[in-house]
């Protein structure tokens, strides 16, 4: 079976960077193939692992085991930067690329709209004054927490 995923061009000498290219290959990987995280959910893929399927995975928790992170620290960067990367092109790019019938993809930010001052609601209503619909622009935005929690790990 193929390796599942964009394979791993992690260089510990340009660790912050080279995160930061992963997660955005693996990020334009899983908008390639919509539906397959709504799959892995539905069905337990667990037998269909094999050392082949997991060499990208192995590669991403050597890197951060190489950067100078414990073992159980580059485990947790491993699974946080699967579930933010994953979690944001089922989520967030899923509703840009395939919109529901009659919805605007660009004027969606995560909020509901309109935030009415009547709806008891006034740090959502703030927020949605100064959110940003912009995928990529927002999705940066979780680059940089993400590498920020793996450097404050080491």
């Amino acid at each position: 079976m193929p390796p599942v995923g964009p394979a791993p061009r992690l260089d510990p000498a340009r660790r912050q960077e080279s995160l930061r290219e992963y997660c955005r290959d693996l990020r334009a990987w899983y908008r390639s193939h919509p539906g397959l995280l709504a799959l892995a959910r539905a069905e337990d893929l667990t037998p269909f692992a094999s050392p082949d399927t997991l060499r990208a995975d192995d590669a991403v928790v050597g890197f951060f085991l190489e950067v100078g992170l414990s073992p159980q620290n580059a485990y947790r960067a491993w699974v946080v930067t699967v579930l933010q990367v994953a979690g944001f092109a089922e989520i967030w790019n899923a509703w840009h690329d395939r919109p529901p019938p009659g919805a605007e993809p660009g004027a969606w930010n995560g909020l509901p709209r309109p935030v009415s001052p009547d709806d008891g609601l006034p740090s959502l209503r703030k927020a949605a004054g100064a959110a940003s619909a912009a995928p990529d622009a927002l999705f940066e935005s979780v680059l940089d927490m993400l590498v920020a929690g793996v450097e404050a790990m080491r």
